[in-house]
């Protein structure tokens, strides 16, 4: 399997769309590691595309700003969403990149990246920065994390 570098266009972008769906099909337990590593690193470049060309499957705007339910971001979502998800979907509603959250937290952005990506367990002073900043309640934030 070709390793994907880089996604400049809209070519680019469908062709590793297309073969994540292909491969992603297989199912995951049929897949082989070096399958699961090429997903990940092309689900990552595909999502960045999207990222820096404002390509949203998600509808933000079906949920208030600063709703806090977490049933109705579910709803949006599709799917009950992990503390990640939840920080994610404020992300895309407020319009922040990860650069501009880790400002808005005061925190560097290495470390809002390792959390965001799962590297990284989130701390109680992440956790408070996500309740005070983004507005997710505490009670959900320590139910997700």
């Amino acid at each position: 399997m070709e390793k994907i570098l880089k996604i400049v266009d809209k070519e680019n972008y469908n062709k590793a769309s297309s073969l994540l769906e292909q491969i992603a099909a297989k199912g995951e337990e049929n897949l082989t590691e070096s399958e699961l590593k090429w997903i990940e690193h092309t689900a990552s470049l595909v999502a960045l595309y999207e990222e820096r060309n404002g390509m949203h499957p998600i509808d933000v705007t079906s949920v208030h700003e600063n709703e806090t339910d977490v049933q109705k971001i579910a709803n949006a979502l599709g799917y009950e969403p992990h503390l990640t998800d939840l920080i994610r979907f404020k992300m895309l509603q407020k319009k922040l990149n990860q650069k501009s959250l880790a400002i808005l937290l005061n925190m560097g952005e290495a470390k809002v990246s390792q959390i965001l990506s799962g590297k990284r367990e989130p701390d109680v002073e992440f956790l408070r920065s996500i309740h005070a900043k983004l507005g997710i309640d505490g009670n959900v934030l320590l139910e997700t994390a």
